[in-house]
């Protein structure tokens, strides 16, 4: 298939790719390049081959972009501005095609309603197609701070595109006008929630809604610990009668929103009061789970209610973890897998082991976007 009608982003231009890139593999840190080496494993798999993009070869497709999210558990909303054939975009799940000026409107709106933008974003300048980071946008000046990964001169510095693009140095970074990124701009790769924002839908979880929920209630509990930690407030409470083997740490952002919630049970309690623990630690989960995702939520809540059952949990035990993401959750909370992670649109649940005033425990943590 021709360049033009599937490109590839890499990078260009007085020095070949390879050269400039090899010279900055040498500079990187040793688990990168443990990273780096996993990856090309796994890329080279007979069954991905093709599929993923080749480290080795010149650079990827903008479905071979996408793909590499979806290695970590995210599939981002892929904006596109010029049309490509189907075949090679038919694994994208979230294809959003739309107008450059689009891209630049909805990148201002994350700006807006996150204080940042933080979105990968593929440009082609009519010769050759790259990937960059947007950071920021400075409304005031009308431009748009990012990251190039390129380790020379940005490659949309002026002497690097035929674009006409005059990309200006920014501290450690780069930035450009708006006109100049529309004028480039091919795909934007943005999560889930700054997509949400973007369109004016909220999601997050208040303080002061979650204090008069029927669980707090319910649980009666008390605030034990308040500690600033940058621009996080992290208040700890627990149960009155159980202040010793219980701690549940809520921690919020500036806007009063919850970011993070993280329940500990000591085991030793968790073994001498295994009911009111399964009723605690099921209804954590579906007290912080974040609206749009709530379905999966309940699914490990309902696993973890389950397990007082006896023959369940019998079930549970014989049963193999890498059956589903409930499952695994029931493993690691009964200690027979180190830890299990669930990755959602909006938020990610992880349940392992941990460490409660020095004596061993279950973890369940919840981080909200």
């Amino acid at each position: 298939m021709p360049d033009h009608e599937n490109p590839i982003f890499s990078g260009v231009p007085t020095q070949t790719a390879s050269e400039a890139l090899e010279g900055a593999r040498s500079r990187n840190p040793a688990w990168y390049r443990i990273m780096e080496q996993a990856y090309a494993q796994f890329a080279a798999r007979p069954e991905n081959a093709g599929i993923y993009a080749d480290p080795k070869a010149r650079g990827a497709t903008v479905e071979q972009i996408w793909l590499v999210f979806t290695l970590f558990g995210i599939e981002p909303y892929c904006l596109l501005t010029r049309p490509l054939p189907a075949a090679s975009t038919q694994r994208i799940s979230r294809l959003v095609p739309c107008k450059p000026a689009q891209i630049i409107d909805t990148l201002k709106s994350i700006q807006a309603a996150n204080g940042e933008v933080n979105v990968p974003l593929a440009y082609h300048d009519g010769k050759t197609g790259h990937c960059i980071r947007i950071t920021a946008y400075d409304s005031a000046r009308d431009r748009f701070v990012y990251h190039d990964p390129w380790p020379a001169r940005s490659l949309l510095a002026k002497e690097n595109n035929p674009a006409g693009v005059d990309a200006q140095p920014e501290a450690t970074r780069w930035s450009i006008t708006a006109q100049e990124l529309e004028r480039v701009a091919f795909a934007a790769f943005v999560f889930p929630s700054q997509w949400a924002r973007a369109r004016g839908q909220e999601f997050g979880l208040a303080y002061a809604q979650w204090k008069e929920s029927d669980f707090f209630k319910f649980f009666r509990l008390k605030q034990l610990d308040e500690q600033v930690d940058g621009d996080r407030l992290q208040r700890t409470f627990a149960p009155g009668a159980f202040q010793k083997d219980i701690a549940l740490a809520v921690e919020c952002d500036p806007t009063g929103r919850i970011r993070r919630g993280t329940l500990r049970l000591t085991r030793d309690w968790t073994i001498g009061n295994f009911m009111l623990a399964l009723d605690l630690a099921k209804s954590v989960i579906t007290s912080f789970a974040p609206a749009p995702d709530r379905a999966k939520y309940d699914e490990v809540a309902a696993a973890l209610w389950s397990l007082r059952d006896p023959r369940a949990m019998a079930r549970a035990r014989e049963s193999d973890p890498n059956e589903s993401d409930a499952m695994r959750c029931l493993h690691a909370f009964m200690g027979s897998l180190e830890r299990a992670d669930v990755t959602t649109d909006f938020g990610h649940l992880a349940i392992g082991g941990a460490t409660q005033d020095g004596r061993p425990a279950r973890s369940i943590d919840i981080s909200l976007e």
